[in-house]
């Protein structure tokens, strides 16, 4: 046939149902604005993730320990590593100052938050000679030093695993040349950074080891990378090596947000493509006439394969030009609102753009094309393999389209269901807020794993705490003491124990003979309040005498009860074999609960005992946790009071509100995340499946008045309609109940609730919306089109 014929059927079609073109293009261009907005989406939770794992694990990809000097070049050389920076740890002083050399590349890959300090020099510059030194400013002020002055220290390098000595470098006289700030976390920490000549030569000297921060040239291909890089370089053994998994798993192909973010794609197609094919599906079904009567004036089937296919082209250009227009203007409406969120939850103010990326657009393309290519070819080829009389004829109520709708239907709700119930487990992270931090603030100073290795343990001195608990707006205070000496043990027989704890293999191996029998051992850090009813509010002194509160495993493997009496010793017991004579205390069990003073104070050795009972056992008792309850309307005086205290005197403080409100906000992100796709969600099903009903009853009016005519009752048709729909609604809501319960044994959890009220919701609209529609036919008059379909 000829094309100016073809064309012209085909501008027909268009312009004379211009209500029903309009409304197919904007269903079309409202597909493409979900496509894109929804692409950009994961687009800014993907910056936002990213930039956050940079500022908290830093921007290398793998960090390898214990390395030669050798196999670090190896690794520089290699092509598909970017960047490779090293560090090289000298040794430190008997103050526990630890000297060492960290290049250019090293710090500019470390993280943004926690080493901040070694990022720049703050005053002079970075050590160049041999004989120049770095050193963090704590260090400068607890010796009165200043850039020009000289030092000599002595330093001890000792294996990591065993303790052993490795080397020592005694009187090494170094000049300052630059200070650096404290670390972020551990004002209490010292450090000296040296140049690269001198630490080149003691490497050289005695043989050292490295580490070495490395950056590949493809990000998303970290694991792949590091494994490729260990057959590289060719050693028996696995190197001692640490992935940033943190930014792994925003990055790579198969990180957590990525998976979702395919998965969510892969449901959108299926759901899009259904709603596309659905669209041409009525426009085709409703011209059966004209099909019928285009053949019997010579047109063929290919002639109807092109005005079905240039139809199609004109809609698909009209939707994705107009969507993308549109997707930009709404781009800045929708994310200026989640925008606030990421703001809050992230700390990054200029991470997420209002803008589109052309990532986003990228897969809005490609997803829109693999959208309409199952469309267009599916309608094509009903059109060769059927002739147009025999694909036209069939039940008015046309069972595949509703099939489509009821599908496109399940689909929505099944993804609903799925996004509602989705968690980040950010109340989880409030409890444990909420445990170490009982009251409003909390003031600490080091940390328990750092302590208990040795070295200058820090403290916060009975001046400062007497400032803090005068401080205006400050209700109450309450200090844990913790003395670091591990002097203390529970003693018991080994029949006596519970084998199924998670402790019992742990006082196995200290297994030894006790006056004559063999017992197990125990090794305790004892930690003491003067305010116990701050952790367990039931204490009363008076009644309960000398008392402790344990961790629940350790109970179990003792086989404890609260109210229980038990006795611990000082560390005579090891060393005589025998429980007489050696310090030893009866108290009774408060508590067992996760002993967790701070964030940097967890542990299942910690034994929290009264003022009384700590201080029969030697060793000195370091103050380093401090919780404050404040008023609330002097709450911000005294938050900037204490702030102030603690950074004159090295000490961090933690905010339990501002660190609950981050969980918070981040669960608002969420939210927002997840309630934008299923209001997009929502909206399709709706649409799509009133389409569906309200074109099926348009095309049985003439049955409904000729029914109505000889007699049957408005009732009687109203309950046909209703079965109708309870019949389509049982089908949709069973097919989304037999996903949901492989979803929900998938993830090893119970149904939810959430799924009961989504299916409920399915069932409604589907008996409902057939009864609606019928009502406003019947009684107001016959609507004159619907989307994708022709004017009646």
């Amino acid at each position: 046939m000829d094309r100016k014929k073809i064309l012209a059927v085909v501008r027909g079609y268009l312009l004379k149902e211009k209500r029903n073109t309009v409304l197919t293009g904007m269903f079309l261009c409202f597909v493409t604005v979900f496509l894109l907005i929804g692409n950009q989406l994961f687009v800014n939770v993907q910056t936002a993730n990213r930039r956050n794992a940079e500022a908290l694990e830093g921007k290398q990809h793998v960090t390898y320990s214990g390395i030669s000097e050798e196999e670090f070049q190896k690794i520089k050389a290699c092509d598909f590593v970017a960047d490779a920076g090293v560090s090289f740890h000298l040794g430190q002083t008997q103050d526990g100052t630890a000297f060492e050399y960290v290049d250019e590349c090293y710090r500019a890959l470390g993280a943004d938050m926690a080493e901040a300090n070694i990022k720049q020099v703050i005053e002079g510059r970075w050590a160049q000679k041999e004989n120049e030194v770095v050193f963090t400013k704590n260090y400068l002020e607890r010796y009165g030093l200043k850039p020009g002055d000289t030092v000599s220290v002595d330093l001890t390098a000792s294996d990591a695993d065993t303790g052993d000595e490795l080397y020592c470098l005694p009187g090494l006289k170094l000049t300052v040349v630059g200070i650096i700030d404290n670390m972020t976390g551990f004002t209490d920490r010292k450090n000296g950074y040296v140049s690269q000549e001198l630490a080149q030569k003691i490497l050289r000297e005695k043989n050292g080891r490295v580490s070495a921060v490395v950056r590949f040239t493809d990000q998303e291909k970290i694991s792949e990378y590091h494994d490729k890089l260990e057959a590289y370089l060719g050693r028996e053994e696995n190197l001692n090596a640490q992935i940033n998994y943190m930014l792994a798993e925003t990055v790579e192909e198969g990180g957590t947000l990525k998976k979702q973010n395919t998965f969510m794609n892969l449901a959108i197609w299926l759901v899009c493509v259904l709603i596309v094919y659905h669209i041409f599906y009525n426009r085709l079904f409703e011209r059966k006439r004209d099909f019928i009567a285009l053949r019997k004036i010579g047109f063929q089937t290919k002639d109807l394969q092109k005005i079905v296919g240039m139809e199609f082209l004109v809609f698909v250009f009209i939707g994705s030009a107009a969507g993308i227009l549109a997707g930009c203007f709404l781009n800045k409406a929708v994310y200026g609102e989640i925008m606030k969120a990421f703001v809050h939850a992230y700390d990054a103010e200029e991470i997420v753009s209002p803008r589109l990326s052309w990532g986003s657009i990228r897969n809005t393309g490609i997803l829109f094309t693999f959208i309409m290519i199952p469309g267009i070819v599916s309608l094509i080829l009903q059109l060769r393999n059927v002739t147009p009389v025999e694909m036209m004829r069939g039940k008015r109520r046309n069972v595949r389209k509703q099939f489509l709708a009821l599908m496109i239907v399940s689909i929505s709700a099944v993804l609903i269901s799925v996004l509602a119930i989705q968690d980040n487990h950010s109340d989880e992270g409030v409890l444990f807020v909420k445990e170490y931090v009982p009251g409003d603030l909390q003031v600490t100073a080091g940390s328990i794993y750092e302590n208990i290795a040795g070295g200058e343990i820090p403290s916060i001195s009975d001046a400062d705490f007497q400032k803090m608990k005068v401080i205006p707006g400050i209700r109450q205070v309450q200090d844990y003491e913790i003395n670091y000496d591990r002097g203390i043990f529970l003693c018991e027989e080994k029949e006596k124990l519970n084998p199924d704890s998670a402790n019992y293999a742990s006082m196995l191996e200290m297994e030894q003979e006790i006056d004559g029998k063999k017992q197990c051992l125990y090794n305790l850090v004892l930690v003491t309040t003067d305010n116990l009813k701050a952790l367990v509010p039931s204490y009363d002194e008076t009644n309960d005498g000398p008392a402790a509160v344990m961790e629940m495993e350790l109970a179990k493997t003792l086989n404890l009860e609260i109210g229980d009496e038990l006795t611990i010793y000082d560390e005579q017991l090891i060393q005589t074999g025998s429980k007489a004579g050696c310090t030893n205390a009866r108290v009774k069990l408060l508590d067992t609960q996760n002993v967790i003073l701070s964030e940097n104070h967890v542990g299942g050795n910690l034994l929290v005992v009264d003022r009384e009972t700590a201080q029969l056992f030697p060793g000195e008792r370091y103050r380093q946790v401090v919780n404050v309850w404040t008023d609330g309307d002097m709450e911000a005086k005294a938050v900037s009071d204490l702030e102030h205290i603690s950074k004159a005197c090295g000490y961090t403080v933690r905010n339990a509100g501002r660190q609950i409100q981050k969980y918070m906000d981040l669960d608002h992100s969420q939210r927002v995340m997840h309630c934008f796709f299923i209001i997009i969600l929502t909206v399709i099903g709706l649409l799509v499946y009133f389409n569906t009903v309200f074109a099926n009853l348009l095309s049985r009016r003439n049955d409904f008045r000729v029914m109505h005519k000889i007699g049957i009752r408005k009732k009687e048709m109203y309950c046909m309609v209703l079965r109708d729909g309870l019949l389509q609604g049982g089908i949709a809501a069973g097919i989304t109940a037999i996903a949901q319960f492989a979803f929900a044994i998938g993830r090893q959890e119970s149904f939810f609730m959430e799924f009961a009220i989504t299916d409920a919701g399915v069932m409604t609209v589907c008996a409902l919306f057939p009864v609606f529609i019928f009502g406003y036919m019947f009684h107001k008059g016959m609507v004159t089109f619907y989307v994708g379909g022709r004017a009646s």
